[in-house]
């Protein structure tokens, strides 16, 4: 297993908020993405005095594999959640957490979609679109076309990726962009 910087560099650049935690419940380390959920991006949590989690979320964190996320200091607008796994980093076991944003919707590169299924730009930009929830009326109103002209558009999008649904094309994507790129984050 690579040391525990190159893993959460790794977690950062798939688009994945990550934290490690010791055997012994303590907080580690974690990537910059969940650096930015967890203490508002610009503190090092192995160097907080302040655990940022509380220790029934780190108990909980030890034992199941998924769970809701409880900050010391939460705000009112996040709703975590975790998934977690037993992982060894430089020598020694520890627990990652994958952290997720619920209030954050993910953004699906139209131009991945595009490759990926021989979308068209407009197919691949209204697939990103529904994927994000946006109703067909909104995105019709929003580019100026009919609601029709999006019903052609749905139509090839299914034939090409195999769907026959709205909400089996939405869970398609989700699989497919599970893991967003990201530019280079710092570390």
């Amino acid at each position: 297993m690579p040391d525990k910087y190159a893993l959460l560099n790794v977690l950062d650049k798939v688009g994945s908020a990550a934290v490690l935690i010791s055997i012994r419940a303590k907080t580690i380390d974690c990537n910059v993405l969940a650096r930015q959920i967890v203490v508002d991006g610009n503190h090092d949590v192995a160097a907080a005095t302040v655990e940022p989690f509380t220790a029934r979320m780190i108990n909980n964190a030890l034992t199941e594999p998924f769970g809701t996320v409880e900050l010391e200091r939460p705000r009112s607008d996040q709703r975590l959640v975790f998934q977690a796994m037993d992982i060894t980093a430089m020598g020694e076991a520890h627990r990652l957490l994958i952290l997720i944003d619920l209030s954050v919707r993910s953004q699906v590169c139209a131009p991945a979609l595009e490759k990926i299924f021989g979308l068209t730009v407009a197919e691949g930009r209204l697939a990103a679109e529904l994927s994000r929830g946006v109703p067909l009326a909104t995105i019709a109103q929003s580019r100026n076309v009919s609601i029709a002209t999006l019903r052609t558009q749905l139509a090839s999008i299914f034939a090409k990726t195999g769907t026959s649904r709205q909400p089996e094309l939405v869970a398609l994507l989700a699989r497919v962009c599970q893991f967003s790129p990201t530019s280079d984050v710092a570390r």
